[in-house]
């Protein structure tokens, strides 16, 4: 096992670097190898003190292309009515979406059949996708909606958000029910939606929207990168 003095020094080098600007925020580390030469450190001393930095969120890791400077954090509260795209435009931040599918499912986890009122084997629109900041993909979610509901929702998002449809086109006013909050790590389905690692230390959120008969209506299941979100909420 290395010595813990020796992966302190290259943690405190690493740091150096990143506080002086050296490699700037978003951009991209140096190899493993490239580091392990410019250190002059073994393989598992870099990872270590690579790892360390991981849990302190000034670095993350992107499948098969390496490790990136942390982005400054994302100042976000799920429970408000201010989308994703406005609340990051209002940070300066430059805000990006995608959807991975857009589809009808027959089945979905117990609790979520029970809570949008459907039974197995009746129509859910399930829809996923990506949110990004500065081009670096942060979270991914997972969106639940009974069509009996709203039928053809997905057919109506395009590129409007959710609770644009839910208003214009289905004369909703939604609002959040339920916030749940968990430290965990990237699943299979989340890592690959946004090109994380997985296993990669995350926060889950869990949403229900609901209508103004307080009917849930919605539900988002989001997997933050942790080091990119400070989430807040308001009383």
């Amino acid at each position: 096992m290395e010595n813990t003095s020796t992966v302190e020094l290259a943690k405190h080098r690493l740091n150096e670097w990143l506080s002086q600007g050296v490699v700037a925020p978003g951009s991209k580390l140096p190899s493993e190898r490239e580091l392990e030469e410019l250190l002059g450190i073994k393989r598992m001393t870099l990872r270590q003190a690579l790892l360390f930095l991981e849990g302190e969120s000034k670095i993350f890791r992107k499948d098969r292309r390496g490790w990136f400077v942390a982005l400054p954090r994302f100042n976000y509260s799920p429970n408000s009515s201010t989308s994703f795209k406005q609340a990051a435009m209002e940070q300066g931040r430059l805000p990006s979406w995608g959807y991975l599918a857009k589809e009808c499912v027959l089945t979905a986890p117990p609790e979520i059949l029970s809570l949008l009122e459907v039974e197995e084997g009746a129509e859910l629109y399930k829809i996923c996708g990506w949110g990004a900041l500065d081009s670096h993909k942060v979270f991914y979610h997972e969106t639940y909606i009974n069509t009996q509901v709203a039928p053809g929702f997905i057919d109506e998002l395009g590129e409007r958000s959710f609770a644009e449809v839910w208003a214009t086109t289905f004369a909703k006013k939604t609002h959040t029910r339920h916030l749940e909050f968990k430290p965990t790590r990237l699943s299979g389905g989340a890592s690959q939606g946004m090109g994380g690692t997985v296993g990669t230390p995350s926060i889950r959120v869990k949403k229900y929207r609901a209508d103004e008969q307080n009917r849930i209506v919605q539900i988002d299941i989001e997997h933050w990168r942790f080091e990119s979100v400070e989430f807040f909420i308001d009383l």
